[in-house]
């Protein structure tokens, strides 16, 4: 397909050669002459200084990686593409999730669509669109779901900040069928009321699957106290798993709320205790507890967050392990920027400043419906470690 072209100089072929998908303006042959002439976002054919043929992608040039690949081949970026990508997308899912209605189909980078995110829940598809060269393409995205699933309804809930970057509005629409805005949705013979309109992210969090099936076997008579709760998956889990009771804890008076109506569907009425607040300060005077679940919101975001975002994770983990007289702690993280072997050191020292014995038991990462792509870093963001405190 003819496309607008753009070259990538020396060093950016470096980086492609070695699979990356994003590109700075640094990696652009004649980025300033270009940068008016080809309009943002873009469909572009990719080439080497001397016009050797690399790939499609597409191309904004107010944003920091001007340019992303979406593929190697000489094809053209329709419908038929996305149809593709979805269908390979959905073979692998079937491969570890065969038996699963709610998983995430696609996961950007992991499935090598930069900019897009796709969950499923049931019969009801929620897309979010991140950069705007992917927002260019979206009829063919909804086109292609239609195609290839029998939804009953497709939510676009382009809400998140990253789309400022881009230049791009944030709204949220039903573009396709119709929904409620809270949907009942089964996971693992639990069922959940998900926000998906009004909740966070798409509504419910997937990738901590693997993580909470963890927690759930082991959770048989512990007490519960679930920090972050949101609508109090993690919770649920445990109680599945036969813990005599939880606490859930979290800002959002909503969320909370269907944490409850969540109970009552599922038998859990009287094992339950909501507390809105701020899980720091409740931390400091926290009711017993023997399992502790600390599933903090990305307390980094950005490079320059770093040393102040390791502060709250080292206050959050030290006033977790402080909480504990003796059992499990499971701490985790989203944020892409706290390396798993500095969770560890934070743990050590809390350990240590609170003259405590404690082992690793568990490593988390995400579930793989969030594949990791090895050139692209920022794919693996979710890690937790479970402690033992004695």
């Amino acid at each position: 397909m003819k496309y607008p072209i753009v070259k990538l100089n020396k060093r950016g072929v470096k980086k492609y050669l070695e699979n990356h998908l994003w590109f700075s303006s640094q990696e652009i042959f004649q980025f300033e002459k270009i940068k008016n002439e080809i309009p943002a976002g873009s469909l572009v054919n990719i080439t080497s200084e001397d016009n050797f043929f690399l790939g499609c992608g597409y191309f904004n040039p107010k944003s920091y990686y001007s340019l992303k690949l979406l593929t190697k081949e000489n094809i053209v970026i329709d419908e038929e593409f996305f149809l593709k990508r979805f269908s390979k997308a959905m073979e692998l899912r079937k491969i570890f999730y065969p038996k699963e209605s709610c998983f995430r189909l696609i996961f950007s980078e992991g499935d090598f669509l930069p900019g897009l995110i796709i969950d499923i829940y049931e019969n009801v598809a929620v897309v979010q669109i991140q950069t705007l060269g992917m927002e260019k393409l979206k009829d063919f995205i909804i086109t292609a779901l239609k195609k290839l699933f029998d939804f009953k309804a497709i939510v676009l809930k382009n809400d998140s900040s990253k789309r400022l970057e881009e230049g791009l509005e944030l709204y949220i629409e039903i573009a396709y069928g119709k929904t409620e805005e809270i949907i009942l949705a089964e996971m693992d013979e639990i069922k959940f009321l998900i926000p998906i309109l009004k909740g966070q992210k798409s509504g419910f969090f997937l990738d901590q699957r693997e993580n909470r099936r963890f927690i759930k076997n082991i959770a048989k008579n512990w007490i519960v106290l679930d920090g972050f709760s949101y609508i109090g998956a993690f919770a649920f889990y445990a109680l599945k798993g036969g813990a005599k009771k939880a606490y859930l804890i979290d800002r959002s008076d909503f969320a909370l709320g269907l944490a409850e109506e969540v109970a009552k569907i599922n038998g859990y009425k009287d094992k339950i205790v909501p507390i809105q607040g701020d899980v720091l300060q409740i931390l400091k005077n926290p009711p017993q507890s023997n399992l502790l679940i600390l599933d903090p919101p990305a307390f980094i975001k950005t490079f320059k967050d770093i040393k102040a975002g390791e502060k709250k994770y080292e206050n959050l983990y030290f006033l977790g392990i402080k909480a504990l007289e003796k059992g499990f702690l499971f701490a985790f993280s989203c944020s892409y920027f706290l390396k798993l072997e500095k969770m560890k050191g934070i743990i050590k020292n809390s350990l240590k400043r609170l003259n405590k014995e404690g082992t690793i038991i568990f490593q988390g990462f995400q579930a793989p419906d969030h594949p990791i792509n090895p050139s692209v870093e920022e794919t693996f963001y979710l890690k937790g470690l479970g402690i033992y405190v004695q």
